[in-house]
């Protein structure tokens, strides 16, 4: 998967974050947060497992109780 905007991210096996670029292939391990991040495309046919346009705030916390 090749990158659409500049990426910071650490590959495994690393210590320190690497600065992708537009155009660099990403690693397996970053692929995720790549697209999640806006970084690279999703690929074709692949459903997102979190709604990005829903707050975390919105999701009910568990074990909460409210006063």
């Amino acid at each position: 998967m090749k990158l659409t905007k500049p990426f910071l991210g650490v590959p495994d096996g690393e210590i320190y974050p690497h600065q992708y670029q537009p155009g660099d292939e990403c690693p397996p391990e970053l692929q995720a947060a790549a697209v999640v991040l806006g970084a690279a495309d999703a690929p074709a046919g692949a459903t997102p497992a979190v709604d990005p346009t829903e707050s975390p705030a919105a999701a009910p916390q568990a074990g909460r109780k409210k006063k």
